[in-house]
């Protein structure tokens, strides 16, 4: 079972018009984008979503030349992984190392030269930017090739599959890479897939499945939180054995508590499979996530993107890296280095966290420890130096700090307290980040309750990319705090159904609301979505007509109406007009001949 790849339309200027595509795999490089196979591809995804899986069963497509697949008439295909190259390997020494090492008499720029005399039958998949040595000079010069090659000026007409986390897709954005790439992401397993994996999981290994299959659906559905995690396929199979062994229950709502029942399902395993008689406590695993977590947080502010260690970095921890690697928490991984000129080493061990997650989780509970342990004597904690030293990129963060804000509520209190203070965020990104912080604590009584409603200004909510976890944080905010809002303001978000429609369900709360604007932002909504008759005023602009249709559909008691449709999505609309027209004093507004009038 393989999560779907979605590919974003573009219109003919190349830019993004929000409209979505779902393809196979295999259906990746055949197809066509304004009546032409794209130069440059991209997918996009979080960690564990499926991106190197989605690669690796391309290659073994292509490898196998399996039929029905437009793979199999690809002439050649290179797939390289950046997590294996370092800021001078050349696009060459890559190939030649990972893919050609038994071959005799071939160099580096024998390659390059060949791929650049055959442009037109070479393809080649990068897989893993955020893993690569030399994404800190992307943008400024590079020693490396491959920097050229994913800025379209080397080999221009080979066609390239890019793979990244999301938060390096501004590196796309520049110049005229937006024309050039053609954007895909994976969104991870649907409701009906991952519902479908549950079903095979416990088919397959319990003789009560119509107990523990459908108990573990049932509690799904209500935990939004321990939902979104089992949208990444190892989380889905993780919740399923944590369910069938007892270890999740309707106590556990939060990502943090989830993890922590990982752990603690990690260390039973390892006491298992260990022929030792002294086994690993609950004390001894605190003791490893909070000392692997030094490491961890270390790497995170050292590089907020950094995935990939060294046995250098646990130089002082041996006894602590083997115990990890015992559990199943980190991993290591050595690989042969002799075509590398540039390096004497003959092999190289890299280290890292089975997700990304595990290693944000325990650089939270590092945090968390050393902030509670030191506090009494230092005016300035350990966690008021980590918020200080990460206020101006606060947002490559933001899962660092939920895990430290869901191990301890005071802890929540001092996190919100920075952000509100902390002059780089912008407004509504500040609001997003103080709920997605209090989704992960245990209610928002007392204090927590009072910071999180000092978010609320003007009795305006105001979301910039708001996420299941914002979703979550709104349905815990006092009641009395939800009738004093009266405006919601969405600005360039890109919405998935699922938070749609929670944020839809969620906004049915706030009794008060009557004002609803939309600007720069795609959101999708479900065939039939949550109504929200107190809205009465809707306005919008550089949305498209999709996302207004379902708007419209959502908001029965509007009566007035004030939206810019762009002129590429005037052909719809008449269909706004329309629905419109039934809601009273409705204006829809075509951007292009609202402009045409102004001139």
């Amino acid at each position: 079972m393989h999560t779907a790849v979605t590919m974003v339309k573009k219109d003919a200027n190349g830019q993004d018009t929000k409209k979505k595509e779902i393809l196979k795999g295999s259906e990746i490089f055949s197809t066509k984008v304004n009546g032409e196979l794209p130069a440059r591809i991209l997918i996009s995804a979080p960690a564990g979503r499926g991106k190197t899986t989605a690669v690796a069963k391309m290659a073994h497509d292509w490898v196998h030349r399996k039929k029905g697949s437009a793979l199999e008439d690809l002439p050649l295909l290179f797939v390289v992984k950046f997590r294996n190259t370092n800021r001078l390997t050349s696009i060459g020494e890559a190939i030649q190392t990972q893919l050609l090492s038994d071959v005799d008499d071939l160099t580096p720029e024998g390659l390059e030269s060949f791929i650049r005399q055959n442009q037109s039958i070479c393809h080649i998949i990068l897989d893993g930017l955020d893993e690569y040595a030399g994404i800190s000079s992307l943008e400024r010069s590079s020693e490396s090739n491959i920097f050229s090659v994913i800025r379209w000026e080397e080999f221009p007409e080979c066609r390239v599959l890019v793979t990244t986390r999301p938060h390096l897709e501004n590196i796309f954005n520049q110049d005229e890479l937006p024309r050039v790439y053609t954007k895909m992401w994976i969104e991870g397993f649907s409701r009906d897939s991952s519902r479908e994996y549950i079903d095979k999981f416990f088919a397959s290994t319990s003789n009560n499945y119509s107990r523990h299959g459908h108990g573990l659906k049932v509690y799904l559905d209500e935990q939004p939180l321990i939902n979104e995690l089992v949208k990444t396929p190892l989380f889905c199979l993780m919740v399923c054995h944590l369910w069938s062994e007892g270890l999740l229950n309707t106590e556990i709502a939060t990502q943090t508590e989830l993890l922590d029942s990982v752990n603690v399902f990690l260390m039973h395993h390892a006491n298992v499979r260990s022929k030792s008689t002294v086994k690993i406590t609950r004390k001894k695993l605190r003791k490893t996530i909070c000392q692997l977590g030094k490491v961890a947080l270390n790497g995170l502010l050292d590089n907020a993107k950094k995935l990939v260690f060294t046995p250098d970095d646990f130089r002082k921890l041996p006894a602590i890296l083997e115990r990890a690697c015992e559990l199943g928490i980190v991993s290591k991984t050595t690989v042969s280095l002799t075509r590398l000129p540039q390096s004497n080493e003959t092999t190289s061990t890299t280290i890292e966290f089975y997700h990304k997650l595990a290693q944000e989780h325990s650089a939270g509970k590092f945090l968390a420890d050393q902030t509670n342990h030191f506090l009494l004597r230092l005016k300035l904690s350990k966690l008021d130096r980590v918020l200080l030293k990460i206020k101006a990129n606060i947002g490559d963060y933001e899962n660092l700090i939920r895990f430290a804000a869901g191990t301890d509520n005071n802890l929540c209190i001092r996190i919100m307290e920075k952000v509100l203070a902390n002059s780089f965020v912008d407004e509504s990104e500040r609001y997003r980040i103080l709920l997605d912080c209090s989704s992960e604590t245990k209610g928002t009584e007392g204090n927590v309750s009072s910071l999180v409603q000092r978010c609320v200004n003007a009795q305006c909510i105001v979301l910039r990319a708001p996420t299941v976890y914002t979703v979550v944080g709104m349905q815990n905010l006092p009641k009395q705090l939800k009738r004093e809002v009266k405006t919601v303001k969405f600005k360039g978000c890109t919405l998935t159904t699922d938070v749609t429609s929670g944020l839809w369900s969620c906004l049915q709360s706030f009794s008060m609301l009557h004002t609803l604007t939309i600007s720069d932002s795609s959101l999708s909504f479900p065939t039939s979505p949550p109504e929200l008759p107190s809205f009465t005023k809707l306005s919008g602009e550089r949305v498209n007509s999709l996302c207004y249709e379902g708007v419209l559909l959502s908001v029965p008691d509007v009566r007035d109406i004030d939206v810019f449709i762009d002129a590429a999505e005037t052909s719809n609309t008449f269909q706004i007009t329309a629905a419109s027209r039934t809601m009273g004093q409705a204006r829809a507004r075509d951007e292009h001949t609202h402009h045409g009038q102004e001139d």
